[in-house]
């Protein structure tokens, strides 16, 4: 298995402090009770039911300790969940474009960010698809996408990253967290059990590309080798639950669970691991690549 060099950002500056994510939450919930406010009931109580999911507390904390992110930053969300850029634009404020292949959310976060006082120089919303990105190459200094590219059928998940890779300018940062297997695993679901299921590849039995599970090998030859970017940082986070089974425990947390679904993730997260056999049951990878300047060597 093959990977690049890691990479080093000179004169690095971390702008942002580590993700509070208490504060987090609690914005979250402000954000259920504007929707709630406005006559948006139904996206509201999903805020106000569900503040912060079992696993995104967590990746939001690896893409944004890592990504010291400053407000002259130009940065990307290819598809991730928008309550982090509306939190981001809010707190830190650099320009940030937050997209999706679905026009779901802009309707919800136009409204948020004018409710929020968040600037549209901050926070721009955009229908694009990762795969072929409308962007000018060398466009964003940053770009993360939290639970995404696993999504994307066929081989676009490596269509995906070379757009990224294009997209960045020199010394700049790309932020991804993925699902992690021992072994890679394609999963499918019934079609009408998630939004873009219109986007991505059915099979002869009508059951619709859901999501990859990532081995080791696939992080190499499916991401980072097809971005042409170079390794920063590889971490892996598992779970202290169920070792041995192929489910894990977000699994068993129905709807009424989600206003504690940080206190368990506390309990049963694992710490970041530069290996996932140091974890008796790894499940996330959290890659973070950069763009070689020009004229540096590997």
């Amino acid at each position: 298995m093959r990977a690049h060099a890691v990479g080093e950002l000179a004169g690095e500056e971390r702008d942002s402090q580590a993700l509070d994510r208490g504060d987090l939450y609690r914005y979250a919930l402000r954000v259920g009770l504007h929707l709630v406010s406005a006559g948006r009931v139904k996206r509201g109580l999903r805020y106000l039911v569900q503040p912060l999911h079992y696993w995104r507390g967590l990746e939001y904390t690896l893409v944004w300790n890592e990504g010291g992110f400053g407000p002259d930053d130009r940065v990307l969300d290819v598809g991730s969940p928008k309550l982090l850029a509306l939190y981001l634009a809010e707190k830190v404020g650099p320009e940030i474009i937050a997209t999706d292949i679905d026009p779901y959310f802009i309707d919800e976060y136009t409204f948020l960010r004018g409710v929020r006082g968040v600037p549209e120089a901050n926070l721009r919303f955009e229908v694009q698809d990762g795969r072929r990105l409308s962007f000018r190459s060398e466009t964003f200094n940053k770009v993360f996408a939290v639970s995404v590219v696993e999504h994307i059928p066929d081989g676009g998940d490596s269509e995906c990253m070379r757009e990224i890779g294009r997209v960045l300018e020199p010394g700049g940062m790309c932020l991804l967290t993925v699902p992690f297997w021992p072994a890679s695993k394609d999963e499918y679901r019934d079609p009408g059990s998630f939004y873009w299921a219109g986007s991505s590849a059915k099979r002869s039995d009508g059951r619709v590309f859901f999501q990859r599970r990532y081995s080791e090998e696939d992080l190499v030859t499916r991401l980072i080798e097809p971005s042409g970017l170079a390794v920063r940082k590889l971490e892996y986070v598992g779970e202290r639950f169920l070792v041995g089974s192929q489910r894990e425990l977000s699994d068993f947390l129905v709807p009424p669970t989600g206003p504690v679904h940080p206190l368990v993730a506390r309990f049963f997260h694992t710490g970041p691991a530069s290996s996932p056999r140091q974890l008796s049951k790894p499940l996330c990878a959290f890659v973070c690549l950069t763009k070689p300047r020009r004229g540096a060597t590997s």
